[in-house]
Order: C-alpha cells, then sequence, then structure tokens
C-alpha cells in the first residue's frame, strides 16, 4: 500500500515537473490586479501616510474592534495591503521581463498557434525545424518526418530563390493550407519547449505572488472572524 502511494506521488510529482511553465501561471502573474500593483512604488507613500484613508480601514461598528483585544490594527491592514502590492507588482515586473520570448507573441498556447499561422514567415519555421532536430523533440508534436518538412519547403519556396534564375514555383498562402497540421504541430512543439524554461525565474515571480496574495487575503480573514465573532456576541 505504501509502495503504491509512493508511486502515486512519484508519477504526480514527474507530471508536475514536465509540465511546470509560464502559461499555467498567467492568471495569477499577469492578471489585472499585479498589473495594476505595478503602480502602487509611485502611490504608496499616499496610502501609507495619509490619515483620511488609515481612517477608512478602521471597522469599529461592524467588528467590534473597539471591545477587541487582538487582531490587526488599521494601519496593520494598510502595511499588509501595501506590501502585497509591491510584491504582486514585482512579480509582474519580473514576469515580463523573464518570460520566454514566444509568450511576447501569445500567453497561451491557442493564441500562439494562431498568430503564428498569421505572422510567422517560412525563415521562422526553418529556425523552429532546426532547432527540433538539432536538440530533439520537446513534445509527441516534434516526431514529423522529414519528408513533411521537404514538401512544405518545395510548396512554398521559390525554386532558385535568391539568384537570377529563379523560377515562381513556390505559393506560401497554397503551402500553409496544404501543411496545415505541419505547421501547427511545429509551433505547439516550439511553444511547449520554450514554456518550461527559465524556471528558476518562474518559482521566484510564484513566490512573490504567493506571499503577496496571502498578505491581501490575511486582513480580509481577520475581519470576517471579527464580524463574525461580534455578530455572535451581540
Amino acid at each position: 500500500m505504501r509502495l503504491s502511494l509512493w508511486s502515486q506521488f512519484l508519477t504526480r510529482w514527474q507530471g508536475f515537473r514536465y509540465n511546470y511553465g509560464w502559461s499555467r501561471y498567467v492568471p495569477l502573474l499577469d492578471g489585472w490586479l499585479p498589473r495594476c500593483a505595478m503602480l502602487v512604488p509611485f502611490i504608496g507613500y499616499a496610502i501609507l501616510f495619509n490619515d483620511s484613508i488609515a481612517n477608512l480601514v478602521q471597522f469599529e461598528r461592524l467588528a467590534g474592534e473597539h471591545q477587541s483585544s487582538w487582531g490587526l490594527s488599521s494601519i496593520d491592514r494598510l502595511r499588509c495591503f501595501y506590501f502585497a502590492l509591491i510584491l504582486l507588482g514585482a512579480a509582474n515586473v519580473l514576469f515580463r521581463l523573464r518570460r520566454p520570448h514566444t509568450m511576447w507573441l501569445a500567453t497561451n498556447l491557442r493564441d500562439y498557434v494562431a498568430r503564428g499561422l498569421d505572422y510567422f514567415t517560412i525563415g521562422y519555421y526553418m529556425e523552429i525545424h532546426g532547432t527540433v532536430r538539432h536538440e530533439g523533440h520537446h513534445t509527441r508534436h516534434g516526431k514529423y518526418y522529414d519528408s513533411e518538412w521537404d514538401g512544405f519547403l518545395a510548396a512554398a519556396v521559390n525554386d532558385g530563390e535568391g539568384t537570377e534564375s529563379v523560377k515562381r514555383t513556390g505559393n506560401w498562402e497554397e503551402a500553409k493550407r496544404q501543411y496545415g497540421s505541419l505547421l501547427r504541430s511545429m509551433l505547439i512543439e516550439n511553444f511547449e519547449r520554450f514554456d518550461v524554461t527559465k524556471r528558476v525565474s518562474l518559482t521566484i515571480c510564484l513566490i512573490f505572488a504567493f506571499i503577496g496574495y496571502v498578505l491581501l487575503l490575511l486582513p480580509s480573514a481577520e475581519l470576517f472572524l471579527k464580524v463574525t465573532m461580534s455578530a455572535f456576541s451581540m
């Protein structure tokens, strides 16, 4: 039984390690809250050192804070809020600086493939093909045949391209339509390959974001307990 549980744990851990990539944490690192949090360093002084704002986060009647001897003060809540936004903003900035280059085009696989089919040139696909053949495939989508690639090149590129004897035998749009499945597989392979790079930076981003979200939830949880206790003690 223990061996079975341990085997299940190892299987899940290996799956987590294999899939540990940037695109799976975009909502946490690049959502509307982390984006807005980047403004905190510029307006943070107004939050921490403004008495009128501090008075807004006092809940003496609602939570009975004048009778409570435990919990956070209004200043403590503001500090939690301030440092939470600082950390979320730092996580977002680091995300934007250190994310894989593929995520500059799109932060999820579906959009990356769709935009890649629209905007990428033959040179980009040649670069992807060279990476797959040099470093090996990362996913099953990289297991395409060289004959498919050669057929795509023959359909997309003119004979004698770059010379005076060039023959207009290639049709880029027709080649994309005919070999769309191959190109999608190459784009998926490329996105998944780079999605799991720079994992140290990803981990630092997640640590900053995790602490930031905890600091945001802490005042809310503390206030909820105070309100609940105050309601039942009346």
